[in-house]
C-alpha cells in the first residue's frame, strides 16, 4: 500500500511525461487505482496523447499518396482506433469477469486505456519505417502488407499489457479478445475507406458495405 500511495503522489502532470511513464512503469496506473486516486486526469491524458501518436501515424500513412491524403489519414488513424476499442469495450468487460476478474470502474478504464495508449505508443515508435516505406514505393500491396506487419508488432506489445492487466484471464482468452478486437479494427477501417490510395476526385469516404478481406483483397490487386 505504501508504494501504491508513493505512485499515486508521484503522478506526472503533463502528456507526454504521462506516456513515458506509461512505457517505463506500466503498472502506475493500477497503483493509483488500488491507493483509490483519483485517475480521471490520468486516463484524460493517456487517451489525449493516444490519440495524437494516431494523428501522427496516419500522415506518415497518408505520404504514400501524398497531398490532401496525408491530411485525411491523420483524422481517420484515430477515428479508427478509438471507435474500434469503444466498440470492444462491452466485450472486453464481459470476457474479464467471465474470468473471476474483479473489474472496478477504475482498473477497468486503467485496463482499456492503457491497452489503447500502449497500442498507439508502439505504433508511434514504428512511424519512421511506416514513412520510408510510403515515400519511398509505389506498390500499394507491399504498404498495405508492411501496415499489417506494424499492426502485428503494435498487437503483441499490447497484450503484454493485457495479460498483466488482467492476469486472472486466461491466455486464451485474451487471444480471443485481441483477434476480436483487430477483426473489428479491420472492419472500421473498410468502413471508413479509403485510407492509403484514393483515385482523383474520389470521395473521402466511400459508400456500400464491404467485407474486410474483400477490401484488402482490391488493394492488394490495385497497384
Amino acid at each position: 500500500m505504501t508504494q501504491s500511495v508513493e505512485v499515486a503522489a508521484q503522478e506526472p502532470g503533463g502528456v507526454l511525461s504521462t506516456l513515458d511513464e506509461l512505457l517505463r512503469k506500466p503498472d502506475a496506473g493500477f497503483a493509483r487505482a488500488r491507493a483509490g486516486a483519483p485517475i480521471g486526469g490520468w486516463a484524460i491524458r493517456v487517451f489525449a496523447g493516444s490519440l495524437g501518436c494516431c494523428v501522427l501515424y496516419g500522415a506518415g500513412s497518408g505520404f504514400f499518396a501524398g497531398g490532401g491524403q496525408i491530411g485525411i489519414a491523420a483524422v481517420k488513424a484515430p477515428l479508427i482506433v478509438a471507435w474500434s476499442a469503444l466498440l470492444c469495450v462491452p466485450s472486453l468487460y464481459v470476457f474479464g469477469l467471465l474470468a473471476g476478474a474483479a473489474l472496478t470502474r477504475a482498473r477497468f478504464i486503467v485496463t482499456l486505456i492503457g491497452f489503447v495508449g500502449m497500442l498507439a505508443l508502439v505504433l508511434v515508435g514504428l512511424l519512421p519505417i511506416e514513412w520510408l516505406f510510403s515515400v519511398s514505393t509505389h506498390s500499394l500491396a507491399f504498404v498495405v502488407w508492411l501496415h499489417l506487419a506494424l499492426w502485428g508488432i503494435a498487437v503483441v506489445f499490447g497484450a503484454r499489457f493485457l495479460r498483466a492487466a488482467l492476469p486472472e484471464m486466461p491466455a486464451g482468452a485474451v487471444l480471443l479478445w485481441l483477434a476480436l478486437f483487430c477483426v473489428v479494427c479491420f472492419q472500421v477501417t473498410t468502413f471508413m475507406r479509403p485510407t492509403l490510395w484514393r483515385e482523383p476526385n474520389a470521395p473521402v469516404v466511400e459508400r456500400g458495405k464491404l467485407f474486410f478481406l474483400d477490401h484488402f483483397s482490391q488493394a492488394l490487386r490495385a497497384r
